[in-house]
């Protein structure tokens, strides 16, 4: 079994040979999974997708070899695990190979792993038959944005990650004739994805369905005390804040969408305070949430909301974006 390696263990300028090789048994999923375990630990941080994250549980609880739409691999050194890296094939029409990469952050190590482990999932992604490969890289430095290129990659998207205490109490905006309150299970359900389905329509983050948003609930971390809807009136729903605790404190903006139908509403801000003021009263202190940087508007209003950046996760796309 390969072990996973001491994150922060190595700081030399002469990095060693690395091999890359298939995570292809249970026994190298487990040392996957303890790496991660090691590397996020030092971070504070995920440094792969919940959905992958979930992958590997799952596979190590079954003890079951990976199937043939995902590909996970480890970077070795010395039988140690130095990096992680999954792809998985798409489904549908879709031509887009997604995955995940996590590298140390000893700056020759992580250079030359980050290289070894993007060029097996290039590799990776051609077996699969795919037209275009998307890789996810958290916690990105200055060093890794001109790295990528020489490796074969484009900046596809760039999602800032930004903070803020929650030591004070949030002044929460008068709700006026909106109703703000916890998603009903069931009830709601319909409601919420039409929110989101609408909200996203067109970018990135589109595709919302029921089925995902039943995955989604089905995560161990889900609360539906932490899903805050805006109803109208009406009873339409039209805005939600989905938040998340991360533990130790920390609470997540997971989730801030508003319909179409209710834009222009300052549902928005509305939303965000309550959803902070809730995550207060349920003991977290710090708050983080993901904004893609190509949103001014989101970032302008995270920022009045007295959020900082933290750092920045990328996502790399081979062949490069034109």
């Amino acid at each position: 079994m390969t072990e996973p390696a001491d994150p922060g263990a190595r700081d030399t300028s002469t990095p060693p040979a690395i091999r890359v090789q298939h995570a292809d048994g249970p026994a190298d999923l487990e040392a996957a999974t303890d790496y991660l375990d090691a590397v996020e630990e030092q971070v504070g941080v995920p440094l792969v997708d919940e959905a992958e994250r979930e992958r590997l549980r799952r596979a190590v609880a079954d003890g079951a070899a990976p199937d043939a739409s995902w590909r996970p691999v480890l970077a070795v050194s010395e039988g140690s695990v130095v990096g992680y890296a999954a792809v998985a094939a798409p489904s549908g029409a879709d031509d887009t190979a997604v995955g995940d990469l996590s590298v140390p952050s000893d700056r020759s190590l992580r250079r030359v792993v980050r290289s070894a482990l993007l060029s097996a999932l290039v590799t990776t992604s051609s077996d699969l038959e795919v037209a275009r490969l998307q890789v996810w890289m958290r916690h990105v430095t200055g060093d890794d944005l001109t790295g990528v290129a020489q490796d074969g990659f484009g900046v596809a998207r760039r999602l800032g990650i930004l903070g803020r205490r929650l030591a004070h109490p949030v002044e929460v905006p008068p709700a006026g004739e909106w109703t703000v309150r916890a998603y009903r299970p069931g009830p709601d359900d319909d409601a919420v994805v039409a929110v989101l389905a609408g909200a996203y329509e067109g970018t990135d983050d589109g595709g919302w369905t029921s089925q995902r948003f039943a995955e989604k609930r089905a995560l161990p971390w889900f609360r539906a005390e932490d899903l805050l809807v805006a109803e109208a009136p009406d009873g339409r729903l039209l805005g939600l804040h989905w938040l998340k605790r991360r533990g130790e404190g920390v609470g997540e903006v997971y989730n801030l969408a508003v319909h179409p139908d209710g834009q222009g509403q300052r549902l928005g801000p509305l939303l965000l305070a309550a959803g902070l003021a809730h995550l207060r009263e349920v003991g977290c202190e710090d708050v983080l949430l993901w904004v893609d940087r190509a949103n001014d508007r989101a970032v302008r209003l995270y920022e009045s909301e007295g959020f900082t950046t933290r750092w920045d996760d990328v996502a790399l796309e081979h062949p490069p974006p034109r």
